[in-house]
């Protein structure tokens, strides 16, 4: 995010050709207000950009603060999008963090579903194929 702010303060670009032209494209979405940086979200008006120590104590207030919620790594960064924060890396870091907590570990609620979402099938055609009778087979 440090690009970001000084290319919105002072019009500085980084020396990397890619990265400049990266830099001018996204900076759309940042807004520098008395040197802080806020981001342009798609549900929230703005989310207030944070870095280093505050995204830890962030995430562990949503985690484990006052309601203790322990939910998972999906939803807390969710949850932070929702208190408007932001981060580049908020997805990585929020898996992480409720990967790392013992309480979580401990207490979980372990499910025995799979990892991926299921298919459905669109069509009896293979049923039909192999000559089985769904109807018939239920009596």
């Amino acid at each position: 995010m440090t690009p970001y702010k000084h290319y919105l303060a002072d019009g500085m670009l980084p020396a990397g050709p890619a990265e400049a032209k990266v830099i001018k494209k996204n900076s759309g979405r940042y807004t520098l207000v008395d040197g802080k940086l806020f981001r342009h979200g798609y549900t929230h008006p703005i989310l207030t950009c944070v870095s280093g120590d505050q995204c830890t104590r962030i995430m562990a207030e949503l985690h484990e603060g006052i309601y203790k919620s322990h939910v998972g790594g999906r939803a807390l960064s969710l949850k932070a999008i929702r208190a408007e924060y932001y981060w580049p890396t908020m997805t990585e870091d929020c898996m992480k963090y409720a990967q790392r907590c013992d309480q979580c570990q401990k207490h979980a609620d372990w499910h025995h579903a799979p990892q991926e979402e299921l298919q459905s099938i669109h069509s009896p055609w293979s049923f039909h194929t192999w000559g089985i009778n769904i109807l018939a087979l239920s009596h």
